[in-house]
């Protein structure tokens, strides 16, 4: 028989997962139990399958809740130095869901458009200033350099992002570098007739 997570669905947890011979903490939301399987959301926004038999343990996320509670209670104490700061693992892990939140997978796309489209309004916009002066050409290059620069990083990183399944589903990119030394060692060969 299976253990049953139904009471932790929706929170935020630690698992002790059992990896061979490692224990391995898990830090994220459970989203959905199935018999055999656990859905859980890791930090970083991805859904994953873990095993029931691989879990060991399940506690309750209080790390933010609990470093959140002290950095009150200091600035709140009457004698204590107070201090304005928030603990710095508190703040990267802020900084980790916050970048998790607006730059994940599904929002790779849009960024990389609003990218290229900032910098072709800035290309054309270079392009089209007619008033003469030294300020003028140098905001000339800036807003044409910069409109090249986001249209390249866009263009750069879209086909990136239309390279990168194929190439981790295909075994033809990983021929390629073999392919073109064979190529080219043939091309040098000396033509014998």
């Amino acid at each position: 028989m299976s253990k049953t997570y139904s009471d932790w669905l929706g929170r935020q947890v630690v698992l002790q997962i059992e990896v061979g011979e490692s224990l391995v903490p898990l830090r994220g939301l459970v989203v959905n139990e199935s018999n055999d399987a656990l859905r859980f959301r890791v930090d970083g926004g991805w859904d994953v399958d873990i095993y029931k038999e691989m879990i060991l343990r399940v506690e309750a996320d209080n790390y933010e809740a609990s470093q959140l509670r002290n950095w009150e209670a200091s600035n709140k104490a009457p004698d204590a130095a107070r201090s304005d700061s928030m603990p710095t693992l508190s703040w990267n892990r802020v900084i980790d869901r916050w970048w998790s939140k607006h730059f994940s997978r599904e929002l790779w796309w849009p960024t990389i458009i609003s990218a290229g489209l900032a910098g072709s309004v800035l290309f054309v916009r270079a392009l089209h200033m007619s008033v003469p002066g030294p300020i003028t050409h140098f905001a000339q290059f800036i807003c044409g350099y910069l409109g090249l620069v986001f249209c390249g990083v866009s263009l750069g990183c879209g086909v990136w992002l239309l390279i990168d399944p194929i190439r981790t589903q295909s075994h033809v990119f990983a021929k390629w570098p073999k392919l073109l030394a064979s190529f080219l060692d043939w091309f040098r060969q000396p033509i014998h007739l």
